[in-house]
This record gives C-alpha cells, sequence and structure tokens, in this order.
C-alpha cells in the first residue's frame, strides 16, 4: 500500500463502488465514509482498522479478493490524506453538491455530518458528552450538528440559504477545532496506516 493521495480517478472509482453498495442499504456512501474517518481520527483514542473499516464497508460483496485489496488500499489511502490534512491543518470535509437548477452549486453535507456523528460510536458515549459539556467543543459540535435537524423538504431547499453555507464555510474550522481539541486530551497519537 502506498501513502499517496488518491488521484481524482480513483476517488470517482471509490465513490462509485460505494454508491453501488450504499444503494443496498450495504455500506456508506464516499461523503458519509469520509466524515466517518474524520471522526474516527479526531477522537480520543487509536480506533483500529478493521473496527472501523467494518463500519464503512459494511457486509459489501466483492468481485474477488483483488477488488477487496483495492478497495481497502483506497480507503487506508484515503485515511492517511485525511490525517495529512488534520495534522496541517487543513482539513477539507468531502461534500457533494446540488448542480441542476441552481445558479451557484449548493453544498449538500448531510451525509458528511451524518458520518461524522456516527463515527463517534466508535470512541464511546462518554466521549460525545465531554464535548456537550465544554461550552467551546459543544460551539464547534453545533456547526456540524445542524444540518442533522433538517426537515427533509429543506434538504434540497434549506429555509435560509445565506446562512446554510455560510455555515456549510465554518465547518473546516470546527472539524480541526475539535481535532486540536481532543489532541490536547488525547493519550497517545494517531498515526499513519501504512
Amino acid at each position: 500500500m502506498t501513502n499517496k493521495p488518491l488521484s481524482e480517478q480513483e476517488l470517482e472509482y471509490l465513490e462509485a463502488f460505494l454508491a453501488t453498495g450504499a444503494e443496498a442499504g450495504n455500506c456508506m456512501p464516499l461523503d458519509m465514509a469520509h466524515g466517518y474517518m474524520t471522526t474516527v481520527l479526531s477522537g480520543p483514542a487509536l480506533v483500529a482498522p478493521d473496527d472501523w473499516l467494518r463500519q464503512v464497508l459494511g457486509d459489501l460483496d466483492f468481485a474477488d479478493q483483488a477488488q477487496s485489496a483495492r478497495i481497502v488500499d483506497l480507503l487506508m489511502r484515503l485515511y492517511n490524506s485525511i490525517l495529512d490534512e488534520l495534522s496541517g491543518g487543513n482539513n477539507n470535509p468531502l461534500l457533494v453538491y446540488l448542480t441542476e437548477g441552481v445558479d451557484e452549486p449548493l453544498p449538500l453535507p448531510y451525509g458528511w455530518c451524518e458520518g461524522y456523528f456516527k463515527g463517534w460510536e466508535l470512541h464511546g458515549e462518554d466521549a460525545l458528552n465531554q464535548m456537550l459539556q465544554d461550552e467551546e467543543a459543544e460551539l464547534m459540535l453545533s456547526t456540524i450538528m445542524v444540518f442533522l435537524m433538517y426537515a427533509d423538504d429543506q434538504l434540497l431547499n434549506p429555509p435560509d440559504e445565506q446562512m446554510h453555507r455560510e455555515t456549510v464555510s465554518e465547518l473546516p474550522g470546527s472539524v480541526q477545532g475539535l481535532y486540536a481539541w481532543w489532541l490536547e486530551r488525547r493519550d497517545s497519537p494517531v498515526v499513519d496506516l501504512q
């Protein structure tokens, strides 16, 4: 396994593969998986790849061992890229955009945010409670949480589009802040998995 970032072609392949499985309810789509891995890397403890890979891939069926190895390799490289971004202070949530019927592409952060919150399950309920009991951490968490409170009919038509876009622009800062918040409280460092 190499540690280089995914090419655009590799990212598209991974996205298409996961989308096929997600339609059947067997795995996470790419944006959700990205949010999930971001949390895996942002919490109080190192999470073994087997634990989070199982959650991302669910019970997907692979054509053969070669396909399985390729998908796992791509996910591990994506994981390492997310770690590099967080460590470098320049994380970039992987969002889906609505492009049809709008003047400017509309960010749809719901899947990413859902994956981010689902990731806290691996760190345990206490981790989430600790953040909710800290004013600074709770404020950063609320920036992400707000997108999980939309009604179904608001997902493609936010009640306040300008506020929606502004809050999306605050996601990287909140995610980076929570990573730093936990980094100060972490017992052991998270390392690249090669």
